[in-house]
């Protein structure tokens, strides 16, 4: 369908046309029916009516003489209709050709290879060095000794946790870095060198020296195509990886596709010897000083700690919801010797809790061997299981590092063993070139994904950004303003924090710079409220998503803040998030933690027991059912039968 049919050839041609002049013939045909049984039958029941009529229908709408009838009715006796049949037709043609037009632009804008999408990176010849080892090889630190070195250098993170760390340390040791992330900026004036989040890359600046961390992650499904990004279209002289071994093939192939050049691949093992621990695990009793205890979710950090408050020994708290200043104050009381004992997430793993990787951990202790991935409950895959038992016995303070399980120890040990799958994709994400293609956004990201890729590559996951884009579109035509507000990353599980964004983006939308002046006050007043808690996982979880709606708010200052507001709004945000950390770090500090307790009896359960009520008193209550049920029917006494 390449044009719109005339309103006669539409009459002449169109399916549409003859089914409203067959529907007028039928009206006729059965009005006439009607009257003759009302006339046949004066005293005929509405319920035969319909019947008889119904029959009628049925018979005629097929019929040679309903064919007959329509090639006689005259066309103005259903103009109306017509003409309204014909205006639906045009509209939806002309949405048919718009996104047949759509879909011809997006496969035309893509260049036949993906990395021709990056022609400043094309015109350099790169040169590439490969950091690969497993956990506590010093991968990760050789990079960062080049990068120091250079002239003008980024390093790219995936998570602010590593960017905040290098840009405090570079500082540190004397060179001016500035910081980049989606939640916090720190720009130092004359800085030669950055450290970023990998999102944050700018493919447009010339470095001599970049760094891309935890290149693994490439595979990712969500945040993969950052890395491959990063590779394909980072404009440095020189690019140091760092990686697992399992991502080496993929990163090779990626290179060799761009045409640049390996000059070196640094292979590192570990620095220390890794081995099973061979005492039985049983917790809380096997609990050492230097442990690390690791599980896959915040409610079971929390538990945990209970339990081991409960005994008296004292534990650091550290998992991904926390923000960075209650995560570092955590880990300076280990450091400090204040707790024996670190509890975490597996984030540690992935060295996504950079400083988890600098504690004098001399066990790690996996209480728990299944973690939920966003999907499913799965059992942890090597390639995590090595990363995280990889953090024990850093050199220099152990001479070696152990690991162990309180249940699935064998599962543990065999997953220890067995090597990772290398990864045959990249992941990549969403062209940003696209947002020019005419048409509705939502639609040129649905075409997208329905396009196939070149071998080496798989898409990113973005049907969040499809429904926040569709949301988006009842508000705004600005296509540019919409890609820019679906691409602030936040947790949209969360429905305040949802509502928070989309209140955030209505004013967007309708002042295109906005002060944020109120947001920020009005969440103040919401930490009042929230400090007033006596429950204390409750204070915990509620001060968590206070923080992550503060983050929110900066990603809203920073692109879309109104120029003579957005300094001020910067320095109170801080403010207030610093205000947020303290209390989170004063309340894991006092650690007046609630353990689990039976519901009926209150003895105290283990932090992993699936029940809310121990069993013995289960068992209770399900005798006291059983008496009340047999004593009811008279089957009380057995001895009586």
């Amino acid at each position: 369908m390449s044009e719109i049919l005339s309103f006669e050839e539409f009459v002449s041609k169109r399916n549409e046309a003859r089914a409203v002049i067959k529907d007028y013939v039928i009206d006729c045909y059965i009005k006439k029916v009607k009257e003759k049984l009302l006339e046949e039958n004066p005293g005929i029941s509405q319920r035969q009516l319909k019947m008889k009529t119904r029959q009628a229908r049925d018979s005629f709408k097929d019929s040679a003489k309903c064919r007959e009838l329509m090639e006689a009715v005259p066309l103005e006796n259903v103009s109306k209709s017509l003409r309204k049949a014909y205006d639906t037709y045009c509209e939806a043609t002309k949405k048919f050709i718009a996104y047949e037009k759509m879909k011809k632009d997006v496969v035309e804008a893509i260049p036949e290879q993906i990395k021709d999408a990056y022609p400043k990176a094309r015109l350099l010849r790169r040169k590439f060095i490969l950091h690969i080892g497993p956990t506590n090889s010093g991968k990760t630190f050789a990079a960062l000794e080049k990068f120091r070195e250079a002239r003008e250098a980024v390093y790219l993170a995936p998570l602010r946790l590593l960017a905040l760390e290098v840009y405090e340390n570079t500082n540190y040791a004397g060179v001016d870095c500035s910081l980049l992330t989606g939640e916090e900026e720190a720009f130092i004036e004359g800085a030669s060198h950055v450290a970023e989040t990998i999102e944050m890359a700018d493919m447009n600046k010339r470095y001599d020296v970049a760094v891309i961390d935890e290149c693994q992650m490439i595979a990712d499904e969500g945040r993969g195509g950052a890395w491959t990004a990063a590779i394909l279209g980072l404009c440095a002289d020189e690019i140091h990886i760092c990686m697992a071994p399992h991502a080496e093939d993929i990163v090779k192939r990626l290179i060799e596709y761009c045409g640049d050049e390996i000059v070196e691949i640094d292979r590192r093992e570990r620095m220390t010897p890794l081995e099973l621990d061979p005492d039985n695990c049983r917790f809380p009793d096997i609990v050492k000083p230097g442990d690390a205890l690791i599980v896959f979710s915040k409610r079971s950090v929390i538990n945990v700690a209970a339990e081991l408050q409960g005994k008296g020994i004292e534990c650091s708290m550290i998992y991904g919801a926390l923000p960075y200043e209650t995560r570092k104050a955590e880990t300076e009381r280990f450091l400090n010797g204040e707790t024996k004992v670190v509890v975490a997430t597996d984030a540690i793993g992935m060295g996504l809790d950079l400083p988890l990787s600098f504690l004098p951990i001399k066990r790690v202790v996996f209480l728990e061997t299944e973690k939920y991935d966003g999907y499913e409950m799965r059992l942890l895959k090597p390639e995590e299981v090595q990363q995280i038992a990889g953090r024990a016995g850093r050199k220099g303070i152990y001479e070696e590092g152990r690991f162990t399980a309180c249940g699935g120890r064998k599962f543990i040990r065999q997953s220890m063993k067995m090597s990772p799958e290398e990864i045959d994709f990249a992941r990549i994400r969403f062209p940003g070139f696209l947002v020019a293609v005419e048409g509705k956004l939502s639609g040129v990201m649905k075409r997208w994904n329905e396009l196939e890729t070149e071998s080496l590559f798989l898409k990113t996951d973005i049907d969040q950004q499809i429904d926040l884009c569709l949301w988006l579109e009842n508000h705004s035509d600005d296509k540019e303003t919409i890609y820019r507000l679906i691409n602030i990353p936040f947790n949209e599980k969360n429905d305040d924090i949802l509502f928070l964004w989309k209140t955030l983006a209505l004013r967007v939308a309708a002042e295109n710079n906005i002060d944020l002046t109120r947001e920020i006050e009005a969440l103040a007043r919401e930490k009042k409220r929230i400090s007033g808690m006596t429950d204390t996982s409750q204070h915990i979880q509620q001060l968590e998503f206070l923080y992550q709606k503060y983050d929110l708010v900066h990603n809203f200052i920073r692109l879309f803040g109104k120029l003579d507001t957005r300094d001020a709004n910067k320095e109170l945000l801080r403010k207030k998030k610093k205000e947020v950390s303290d209390e989170l770090t004063a309340i894991l500090k006092k650690k007046k933690l609630k353990r689990r307790q039976c519901s009926s009896c209150g003895r105290f359960l283990p932090y992993n027991y699936p029940y809310g009520m121990c069993s013995d008193c289960y068992e209770e209550m399900q005798a006291r059912r059983y008496n009340r049920y047999y004593g009811y029917y008279g089957y009380g006494d057995f001895e009586d039968y």
